[in-house]
């Protein structure tokens, strides 16, 4: 047993001097480990189990920091501490995990969660609940934050929270506790960690049950399983089961999710499960179906974990589709957003074709749609439509939703030639492209007098636009190709790859009509990671909103144009997990798990840790209230 390692176990033992080979071991790892290297000859016993580390020495160096902190402190995941306090009995409430200890955020901190930090380490109760750094701020991760206790739990992990290293604070924030110095005089031998294999391995053996389950996939063969009522009803999420009269019981389950239903039993013994891209969905379905609510909440809010690491897009509209046949109209939604943020490589993917059309008709009144142009999106719709065989209703719903004001004179005019859909739609068209000349030609001071054109309507206002023409892409570091995996999926390109960095400078149109096409406006991007970047661009910045994106502009602008510029926040360089709004001229960055930072976090979690790149969209819009249009 590798103990809280999930890794390999080499075939190599230190059977022979144990500390010195270990010792050898790390010195060839990175500095932060040398600290450890003196304490290595008090390993006065042979380490039987080592992990192999492959060829990551990046891997290599954390495993083996993991196992010497382990081994020199004999802490394991959930054990807990209180630190800098003036007594043993109060302190930072500090929780190990992973081979590391760690802070508990202030958020929703209260008696009942110091209740089972005091209780654990062998106090009567807690007296006191504090916040706000009471004891000092702490260093390292945030393992915990908005934990909820019942006050009956071991360790603060077995309580509710957002789990492990997810967090919203800072550590201005840290918990800490008052114990009651009486000390219950009672000392714990805990082996309770291994319940959850033993009772999984009950279910595996198959042996002496007394519930027969008949699983049918509706035609596409049978499962015949066992389980023991006596296990099922210490466990409040398999009352479905455990409350059934009699000694059988017959689940019907999609064909598709026969592989997940063994898994799906063992969680009610070991309440635990491994849950993939493959098969969230199906377990989410099983949970929803018997009750299991906290396995459904914890796969529905994977959903949103998983929804960028499919470059195909099967994932997204599988589970689009499924919360739709749910009902469930907030991964529905989660589902629009995602795509809407990444239409462009969608388009270009194979499962374009395959898209509903209530999802198209979702999709394209959006605001906040990524793509190249609104040409662009109007022949990805002209295709879509055409092999589908979209009828003649659905086509004209879609055209109404595209925004022809944002098409220049001579795309508009070459739609007659290029364009499927036209023909069977001329009248139509025809009405569009005469509202959208008007835009382009008219200037803003006559559309107001004569036209009672609503410039505020969606229609007079741009997407998000990420052709050279109106965006510019910035780095987090250095150009590097490897990072730029999405050109093995999508093939449209936004410019030379090789001028990408973190500072732009680069010109946009000051406005879509075709009056402003020769007045060009230029602008100034850049990443500012440090406060030092920030005075190198003349930006003023704190060190609570680094990283930022800084966006500012050396040219006059017409008095009649607003600008509502955003940045799109890529992950792995071709994922949109976010788009944030340049307020005065900068725009937030979101937080990440692995910087475990107090800013908010993306909408959908980069599953690389740190996002590679930004695209910075110019959005303008006339101001109808300006004095100059009076």
């Amino acid at each position: 047993m590798v103990g809280p390692f999930s890794a390999e176990q080499s075939t190599e033992s230190f059977e022979l001097q144990p500390a010195r080979r270990l010792q050898d071991h790390l010195q060839q790892l990175p500095g932060q480990v040398t600290d450890y290297l003196s304490l290595a000859p008090r390993l006065g016993f042979q380490v039987r189990q080592w992990l192999f580390c492959g060829s990551s020495l990046c891997s290599c160096w954390f495993q083996g920091l993991k196992l010497i902190s382990t081994l020199l402190t004999g802490a394991k995941d959930g054990d807990m501490r209180l630190v800098n306090g003036a007594s043993a009995s109060e302190g930072r409430v500090e929780i190990f995990y992973r081979g590391r200890w760690g802070t508990v955020c202030d958020n929703l901190w209260n008696l009942l969660d110091a209740h089972v930090v005091c209780r654990a380490l062998g106090y009567e109760n807690a007296t006191q609940a504090l916040s706000r750094a009471a004891f000092g701020p702490g260093k390292g991760p945030i393992m915990l934050d908005e934990v909820e206790c019942t006050g009956n739990e071991s360790s603060l992990a077995n309580c509710s929270s957002l789990g492990w290293m997810v967090s919203h604070c800072g550590h201005e924030k840290d918990a800490g506790v008052v114990c009651s110095n009486d000390s219950r005089g009672i000392h714990i031998l805990d082996l309770s960690g291994e319940l959850p294999d033993a009772l999984g391995q009950i279910f595996d053996s198959q042996q002496d049950c007394d519930l027969f389950i008949q699983v049918t996939g509706q035609g596409h063969g049978d499962l015949s399983l066992c389980a023991h009522t006596l296990i099922l009803r210490t466990n409040p999420e398999a009352q479905a089961l455990w409350q059934v009269v009699g000694s059988s019981v017959i689940m019907r389950v999609d064909a598709e999710c026969m592989p997940v239903v063994r898994d799906f039993l063992r969680y009610f013994y070991s309440r635990r499960i491994e849950v993939s891209m493959s098969s969230v969905k199906c377990l989410h379905k099983l949970a929803s179906a018997y009750g299991a609510t906290e396995l459904q909440g914890y796969c529905g809010r994977l959903f949103v974990t998983l929804l960028p690491q499919d470059p195909t897009f099967h994932t997204p509209l599988e589970l689009y589709e499924y919360a739709q046949a749910t009902g469930d109209s907030v991964l529905e939604d989660l589902c629009v957003q995602f795509l809407a943020w990444n239409f462009e490589p969608l388009t270009q993917a194979e499962a374009w074709l395959s898209v509903p059309n209530a999802l198209i008709q979702a999709l394209l009144p959006k605001s906040e749609l990524a793509v190249s142009s609104e040409l662009d999106l109007l022949k990805a719709v002209d295709q879509w439509s055409t092999a589908t065989g979209a009828s003649h209703g659905d086509v004209e719903r879609l055209v109404e939703q595209i925004r022809f004001p944002m098409m220049l004179p001579q795309e508009l005019f070459e739609l007659q030639f290029n364009l499927s859909l036209y023909q069977g739609h001329q009248a139509l068209f025809q009405r569009k492209t005469m509202e959208a000349l008007e835009f382009h030609t008219v200037p803003l001071k006559v559309l107001a007098k004569y036209r009672s054109l609503n410039l505020t309507e969606d229609v007079y206002k741009p997407r998000l636009y990420t052709s050279s023409t109106w965006s510019s892409l910035l780095m987090a570091g250095a150009w590097s190709t490897q990072s730029y995996k999405y050109r093995q999926f999508y093939t449209y390109n936004y410019g030379s790859q090789s001028r990408y960095s973190s500072y732009q400078n680069f010109q946009t149109p000051q406005h879509p009509s075709f009056l402003f096409k020769d007045k060009l406006i230029s602008w100034s991007a850049t990443y500012l990671p440090t406060i030092q970047s920030c005075w190198n661009y003349g930006f003023s910045c704190t060190s609570d909103e680094l990283p930022v994106l800084g966006l500012t502009t050396s040219s006059y602008s017409d008095p009649t144009i607003g600008y509502e510029n955003k940045a799109l926040i890529l992950c792995g360089g071709y994922s949109v997990v976010d788009v944030t709004t340049f307020i005065g001229s900068k725009a937030p960055i979101p937080g990440t798990q692995e910087t475990n930072s107090s800013k908010t976090p993306s909408l959908f979690p980069c599953a690389s840790g740190a996002f590679s790149s930004f695209r910075v969209v110019i959005r303008p819009f006339y101001l109808t209230n300006s004095t100059d249009t009076e």
